[in-house]
């Protein structure tokens, strides 16, 4: 369980730095019919809701959380997303920064992302480091916001965290 907790930090960590990503570039995304857009696409979104099960004793008080929002710093929790046409993930950090550095008060990670429409996967992948990726299961998608499913797999134990991204 210790290891699934640090595991797990290390990922609402990484999911801090992914939702902070912002760089443009020019490559395409297709769905794969070809017919539209997503409808989570050009929408600026912010997390309202990041859910794990089972439930885990993520801070060690002995009562199970469900809750992994309530984890995050306030500078984490007002960062955007956005999934840009030509593929790439901009956001931005919100007006509390979460830097000790405020000349740079994002740290640019540049992301793409491809969406499978017949699977409904959202395939993230960090342009510094190709092997650094993360598949998000689309449950929801409208001009209103985004529901993924993300799988976590751990020697014993897989979890289910489910993010839930508001337009503004």
């Amino acid at each position: 369980m210790k290891r699934f907790t640090t595991c797990l930090l290390a990922a609402i960590a990484t999911l801090s730095l992914v939702t902070s990503s912002c760089k443009k570039g020019d490559d395409g995304v297709q769905p794969a019919n070809n017919s539209s857009t997503p409808a989570f696409v050009g929408k600026n979104l912010i997390m309202t809701s990041f859910q794990v099960d089972p439930a885990i004793d993520l801070d060690g008080d002995g009562k199970l959380d469900t809750d992994l929002t309530v984890f995050l710093r306030a500078c984490d929790k007002d960062n955007t997303i956005v999934f840009e046409k030509n593929g790439t993930l901009s956001g931005s950090n919100g007006q509390l920064s979460c830097s000790d550095d405020e000349s740079d008060p994002s740290a640019i990670k540049p992301s793409h992302w491809t969406y499978n429409e017949q699977t409904k996967i959202i395939h993230i992948t960090k342009d510094s480091d190709a092997t650094d990726m993360s598949d998000w299961k689309v449950m929801e998608a409208s001009a209103n916001g985004l529901k993924v499913e993300l799988s976590v797999n751990e020697p014993g134990q897989s979890y289910k965290t489910i993010m839930t991204w508001k337009a503004l």
